[in-house]
């Protein structure tokens, strides 16, 4: 088996070929991935109807921010931004989709997970209150 290992947030992340298999196999049947990632998860590939079960006002009250210099975008709870020092941090549930030119959520490509990965290497910092760990995602 061919493994790629990616270290995120200090966590060992890996992707192996079975996800790449999967992916592929169920976009010829239609089937949507994304993304998800909380502070008591690692990052996992989901299908689009899972995403309610992690973030559950995903496609309701969430809110959205493109990453830049992407198609790529982050749904989250916007109850779960903590504001500390002018800078906001995404404290919960994090749901990593994309969207076509039509505005209809399609599947993510192994590229994009691997861009979201970087991603939050740039961004992703453990946060302390009251001698707790509290792993964020920082919006800035």
């Amino acid at each position: 088996m061919n493994n790629t290992t990616r270290t995120i947030r200090s966590e060992e992340i890996t992707i192996d070929m079975r996800v790449l298999t999967i992916m592929e196999d169920g976009r010829k049947n239609g089937e949507i991935y994304l993304a998800a990632i909380a502070p008591n998860m690692e990052l996992t590939v989901i299908t689009l109807d899972e995403a309610p079960d992690i973030l559950p006002c995903f496609d309701e009250d969430d809110a959205c921010v493109n990453i830049p210099d992407s198609t790529l975008m982050l749904c989250y709870n916007p109850a779960q931004v903590l504001e500390l020092g002018g800078k906001h941090y995404l404290t919960g549930p994090v749901i990593l989709m994309r969207i076509d030119m039509d505005g209809d959520i399609i599947s993510l490509s192994m590229d994009e997970l691997y861009r979201f990965q970087k991603y939050l290497a740039g961004h992703s910092i453990t946060l302390m209150a009251d001698d707790q760990k509290l792993p964020c995602i920082c919006m800035e």
